[in-house]
């Protein structure tokens, strides 16, 4: 059997669906922002946020960084002209390299609060195979399983 895509998965689930829809319109902003800077020679900028009308960018360094600031304006303005509400642009630094180096799975810490997140977001999903993925996720961070039903 051909497995499940992920965004089937994902798109199955309604708990899962404002973050989807916030992933989504991240993608177009990116693609929009892109399309934006591309014309004006600005390197490897990136969305980091879109929230209450406001865009949230990173560079990848304080050249960059000033340039993007400089441009805010008519970025706001380019976006708003394509029907995204965007009242202001803010950029921070945040360096990236070329090929990052491989991460093992026991760097990443989740919190205290999240874990709970987590979990009551397990607690509170019908049986599905994002479940039974977030189950997995809940165990190999040591936490207590729920039994899948």
């Amino acid at each position: 059997m051909r497995p499940l895509k992920l965004d089937r998965i994902l798109s199955a689930e309604s708990e899962l669906q404002p973050l989807l829809a916030k992933a989504h319109d991240l993608r177009v902003l990116s693609g929009l922002v892109h399309c934006f800077l591309s014309a004006d020679g600005v390197g490897e900028a990136r969305v980091v946020n879109f929230k209450d009308s406001q865009l949230v960018l990173a560079a990848p360094n304080s050249a960059a960084a000033a340039k993007l600031k400089l441009l805010a304006p008519a970025l706001a303005r380019f976006l708003t002209e394509r029907r995204w509400q965007v009242s202001s642009v803010s950029v921070r630094v945040q360096p990236s390299t070329a090929h990052p180096a491989p991460r093992s799975r026991r760097d990443v810490q989740l919190s205290t609060s999240a874990l709970e997140a987590l979990h009551n977001l397990h607690a509170s999903m019908r049986p599905s195979a994002a479940r039974q993925a977030l189950g997995r996720l809940l165990q190999r961070r040591g936490g207590r399983r729920e039994k899948d039903g």
